[in-house]
């Protein structure tokens, strides 16, 4: 393992998480019309404090205290969670329109609220019931973060493995009390072919010190590293081949399903928040020398149309991949190859038409645009930022043209 930043212990969070946990686990409607109701209620509540941290997250580099507060006690940090564990268990299109919401608001904070809530569903549903009661004692709700790329290398030892690695890209990690990793199982020198996530509790981890970007600050997505880890069985799983333990059908959406809604979501927000924005501006910014604002221009007229309809047409193709996919999760089934690949080039297609259109709107801005305090700068740098995700990046187009022609051995994750 090798890095151009040496590991540190630093503190993991602005606050106590331990008493946050301690609070107990919110309460939530069983039936979907009044769940929704009540989320989205719950998001108009802590818009405020989401919008006032926005420069607070940036400057910290990682999510204010007061949004992580307002965001667990809200039930938005878990919302992925099984029921049966005290979690909301939204379903995918729910979810889809809750971290939009989120992201529109705040991105830095609709970025933690999914990466956190994904993170904590997958140990929830899929770690062994031993394991599961350690991350999810008695009515407490944790909060996980983590990085399921098998950047870890592990050795099998009596009850489990010894574990060292270092992963980056933990978002939201400095709020969290328990951490995912992803790591492979080394047998006489080369790794397996498992692809096993491991749930580690915050205090066993060391950060990096490393989070100085240009986009997403406010996410803290730094490193972390274990050295020499002991792993115990029930505190791990095959991302590939272990079924859903607890939690409904979203379960069986496998991998990069499960994760689809969640980066589709944040892509969707952003933009839909940067198309808003300059359509507020437009009535009374005058660029340069001119006397009437952009507001009676005709290419803005054009550009806006036609952002609207992209960002429209972006997310109907969403929502299909998921009616799709989702017809194979009601039978408890893991969605066939094609349903995959859908899933994830619908999910890179709204990331790049979300790109487009806040870099449309951002140049429509002009120069009072450029200012870190400005909402369509942060628009622009977000969206950028996250377009970098491997989940994505252009292979997802690569991999489902290879599908079309009928090309061997095609990964929806290659």
């Amino acid at each position: 393992m090798t890095s151009t930043t040496a590991a540190t212990a630093v503190a993991i969070a602005p606050g106590d998480v331990a008493s946050l946990e301690a609070e107990g686990i919110p309460q939530f409607p069983a039936e979907r019309a009044a769940l929704r109701r009540h989320l989205l209620d719950a998001i108009g509540r802590i818009r405020p404090i989401l919008e006032a941290d926005a420069e607070a997250n940036d400057a910290a580099e990682t999510l204010a205290w007061p949004s992580v507060v307002a965001l667990y006690r809200e039930g938005l940090l878990s919302l992925k969670v099984p029921r049966e564990l005290g979690g909301p268990e939204v379903d995918p299109h729910l979810y889809l329109e809750l971290c939009d919401e989120l992201s529109y608001i705040n991105p830095s904070a609709g970025w933690c609220a999914f990466i956190n809530s994904t993170s904590a569903a997958f140990l929830g549903a899929f770690l062994p019931d031993a394991g599961a009661r350690r991350v999810f004692p008695s009515g407490k709700m944790p909060i996980a973060s983590g990085a399921l790329i098998p950047r870890g290398q592990a050795t099998p030892v009596d009850g489990g493995w010894r574990v060292s690695g270092q992963w980056p890209f933990a978002s939201g990690s400095a709020h969290s009390s328990w951490l995912l990793a992803g790591f492979r199982i080394m047998r006489d020198g080369a790794p397996g072919p498992e692809h096993m996530v491991m749930g580690a509790p915050i205090a066993d981890v060391q950060f990096v010190d490393n989070w100085q970007v240009m986009g997403l600050k406010g996410t803290g997505s730094r490193d972390f590293v274990l050295d020499d880890h002991f792993v115990p069985e029930e505190m791990a799983f095959d991302l590939i081949t272990t079924d859903p333990r607890k939690g409904g059908p979203q379960f069986w959406l496998g991998r990069p399903g499960f994760v689809t809604p969640d980066h589709a979501a944040f892509a969707l927000g952003v933009a839909r928040r940067a198309l808003d924005e300059i359509a507020l501006q437009a009535g009374s910014y005058r660029r340069g020398y001119l006397t009437s604002t952009i507001a009676q221009r005709g290419a803005l007229h054009h550009d806006l149309g036609k952002c609207d309809q992209r960002l429209r047409a972006a997310r109907a193709l969403c929502r299909e991949a998921l009616d799709e996919a989702w017809e194979f999760c009601l039978r408890g089934e893991r969605p066939d190859l094609e349903r995959q690949l859908r899933l994830r080039g619908a999910c890179a297609y709204a990331t790049d038409v979300a790109c487009e259109i806040a870099t449309t709107a951002f140049r429509y801005g002009g120069g009072s645009a450029i200012y870190n305090d400005r909402v369509l700068q942060r628009c622009m740098r977000d969206i950028n930022a996250a377009a970098q995700h491997f989940m994505v990046n252009t292979s997802a187009y690569d991999n489902l043209g290879q599908f079309r022609l009928g090309l061997p051995d095609v990964n929806p994750m290659g």
